[in-house]
């Protein structure tokens, strides 16, 4: 294992900064890289300005998923958020997530029009997977929205792992994967240790393969793109190792995409606000006691330090 590979698992920085800064398509995000892409508001706007992002997410037992993705989008700024949610689920969701707008359907018998009318037609971005496990025709509504979304896509936990690697592309707008090792490792059919080895030549070559945006969750999240260029995330912590920590980044990808920041600014800048709001919430609660809602309150202090 290089010495660029154990900087990426969370080892021997000093090492592998020496041997990224001799790879001239690799670079590490910092806060100078992210400082100015979001910027600070026009006094004349209003909540169109700011996108409207379409989440397709949460599923019974696991509603909390979709609560973290619509707080998260609000948290970073987005102007109008809408959940696509099980009926089963409303309840909770529209009690905490008071600002969002959502929209229920059948698990039974889904409505693929309303999915459009609601989601597709509406939205600048959408987002899905996120807390989709329990839904037993999940697969049907991912290739619905990778056959008929004609902006953004970002596909997250569920929607990995319901994806055919054939579907990516027939998809003729930007697609956002955000997998963690294990969900790469089921994505390719491969052992996990697989992933853990040349991660940087891997992540590049499976983005510039299937033409998409691959965020690949981990102590130093590795940002590859279908330009060829690569981003190592210089933020975060393992307080953040905690169930919905990824619903919130989702979340933020979400968001940025929908305010019109270019796609490659915009990852790079999320990723970069998600870590920092952890590394905020550690320095208050430890690394132990940190949870996903506990990111979502300290975005606003992490997106000040980008705004400054």
């Amino acid at each position: 294992m290089s010495s660029l590979d154990n900087y990426i698992l969370g080892m021997d920085e000093e090492a592998a900064i020496k041997e990224i800064n001799k790879i001239t398509d690799v670079h590490l995000t910092e806060l100078d890289d992210v400082k100015n892409i979001i910027k600070k508001r026009i006094r004349n706007s209003h909540k169109g300005t700011y996108g409207k992002v379409g989440f397709v997410s949460g599923s019974k037992g696991m509603a909390g998923a979709a609560v973290l993705n619509l707080n998260a989008a609000l948290r970073c700024g987005s102007g109008l958020v809408k959940g696509f949610i099980p009926g089963e689920i409303y309840s909770v969701v529209e009690a905490m997530s008071l600002e969002a707008i959502t929209c229920t359907y059948d698990v039974n018998n889904i409505s693929f029009e309303k999915l459009q009318k609601e989601i597709i037609d509406y939205s600048d971005v959408a987002a899905t997977g996120s807390g989709c496990t329990n839904i037993t025709d999940y697969a049907e509504i991912l290739n619905y929205l990778l056959d008929n979304c004609k902006q953004p896509l970002v596909i997250d936990a569920e929607g990995i792992n319901k994806l055919k690697l054939n579907n990516l592309k027939k998809h003729e707008n930007p697609i956002v994967l955000t997998p963690h090792y294990g969900e790469m490792a089921k994505l390719l059919n491969a052992d996990i240790d697989y992933i853990r080895t040349d991660i940087i030549e891997k992540s590049k070559d499976f983005s510039l393969k299937y033409k998409v945006y691959l965020i690949l969750k981990g102590a130093r999240t590795v940002i590859a793109c279908p330009d060829g260029q690569v981003f190592i995330n210089t933020t975060g912590n393992p307080g953040m190792a905690t169930a919905g920590s990824g619903d919130v980044l989702t979340g933020a990808i979400a968001s940025l995409i929908g305010q019109g920041i270019e796609i490659k600014n915009a990852l790079r800048a999320a990723v970069y606000l998600h870590g920092l709001a952890g590394d905020i919430g550690v320095m208050n609660l430890g690394e132990y006691s940190l949870t996903a809602g506990d990111l979502i309150n300290y975005l606003p202090n992490a997106i000040n330090k980008l705004t400054d």
